[in-house]
């Protein structure tokens, strides 16, 4: 391994170096890059003639575009390296390191290898292949290069990165909250247990400012998110910002609510007909539906420059405490409650549906220039307004 040249890409704060080294060196270590995480996106099983072709050509000793990997590691010493302690970092630290841009082809090496053992080329490990290596990258400059170098071709969703890159807070705390997965049972929102899908759906919400999932995963798609990346500060965790911002506001939600459970008298008082959206508020603001609602309206309220960033939602917590009193609390979630269930008799797609009108809700919320600013009955209110004109004109 050589490295050949090493400059500094401003836009994500990395160092990257262009690497020279053989098949023999890469393959000592890319069996392990490919399945040391196991959201990592798996071999495209379409084009095999394609791949088959490049088989044929590695056999041969072809020169195929780099491959670029990404440490990420705080370890300033990496980018003054020499080659060979470059090399053993990587062996040693493999769990750190990931594939940005070559992942198929890593895999078309890796069977090519398997045909040049029974073919007996010995001269198989000493090609030549060139990296770029990404060293001191942080999380979100691991997304914007993946986006960037993935656009056109046959890529992860956005979302799907994101829940790659952040899959290491799973079973972590972020200000008492814990992230579970899914498949471990129903989170318990009284507890302070979010599922994990939910906050990565809320995140690329705001990543994307949309609250509703994308139908198909297209070249566009990468677009959009990465015209709202380009803006913002690579220097904080935008995920554990976004997460740290949502949790203040799910405290004074829970808490102006009383969580208290929702008995069927209080149904009925309420005229909600059918099965309520939640019966606490805790359940009903740890939902993907609440989630992502709040992702679009803090991506659509920072572009309209209604508000900076998260940090304004320790301002707009503290007004919504003082702005309510005691014998109305409570009232703001039935209506709320209320109005979900207006949405799932009317609407025909009833998560997408519920996703829009929270996003609303947020928006006159948060929204200082709002009649509804920091008054959660008001927000309700005219959020549904504001959702029902958007749907039904």
């Amino acid at each position: 391994m050589r490295i050949m040249s090493n400059i500094y890409d401003n836009r994500i704060k990395s160092t990257n170096l262009y690497v020279e080294t053989t098949f023999g060196e890469y393959l000592q270590y890319a069996k392990d890059l490919i399945k040391n995480n196991d959201l990592q996106r798996k071999r495209v099983k379409t084009s095999q003639t394609v791949y088959s072709l490049l088989k044929e050509d590695l056999l041969n000793g072809c020169v195929i575009p780099p491959l670029v990997l990404a440490i990420m590691s705080d370890d300033n010493t990496l980018k003054n390296m020499e080659s060979d302690e470059l090399q053993d970092y990587i062996k040693t630290h493999r769990e750190k390191v990931l594939i940005l841009d070559g992942l198929q082809r890593t895999h078309t090496l890796i069977a090519a290898e398997m045909d040049a053992l029974e073919q007996k080329k010995e001269d198989f490990y000493d090609y030549k292949l060139r990296l770029e290596v990404y060293v001191n990258i942080n999380k979100f400059g691991v997304l914007y290069r993946m986006l960037t170098l993935n656009t056109g071709q046959t890529p992860m969703s956005p979302r799907h990165q994101l829940e790659m890159l952040y899959s290491d807070m799973l079973d972590t705390e972020v200000n008492g909250v814990k992230l579970i997965r899914e498949v471990e049972g129903t989170a318990n929102a009284d507890k302070k247990e979010f599922i994990f899908k939910n906050t990565i759906d809320g995140f690329n919400s705001y990543m994307s400012r949309n609250a509703l999932p994308m139908d198909r995963e297209e070249m566009l798609e990468n677009i959009k998110m990465l015209e709202k990346m380009s803006k913002e500060n690579i220097s904080v965790d935008i995920f554990k910002s976004f997460l740290e911002g949502y949790i203040k506001v799910f405290d004074v939600l829970c808490e102006k609510a009383k969580n208290c459970y929702v008995d069927q008298d209080k149904l009925h008082e309420y005229e909600i007909k059918s099965s309520p959206f939640a019966r606490k508020a805790s359940k009903a603001f740890s939902t993907s539906q609440a989630l992502t609602g709040y992702g679009a309206a803090m991506g659509i309220m920072k572009d309209k420059r209604i508000i900076e960033d998260f940090g304004s939602l320790e301002k707009i917590v503290k007004d919504i405490e003082d702005n309510y009193i005691d014998d109305k609390e409570g009232e703001w979630f039935m209506e709320f409650l209320k109005r979900m269930d207006m949405i799932k008799v009317k609407a025909k797609k009833i998560g997408n549906a519920q996703r829009m009108y929270l996003e609303y809700f947020y928006r006159e919320l948060f929204n200082e220039e709002s009649d509804s600013y920091a008054d959660l009955l008001q927000a309700v209110e005219n959020g549904y307004r504001k959702y029902d004109s958007q749907v039904n004109g």
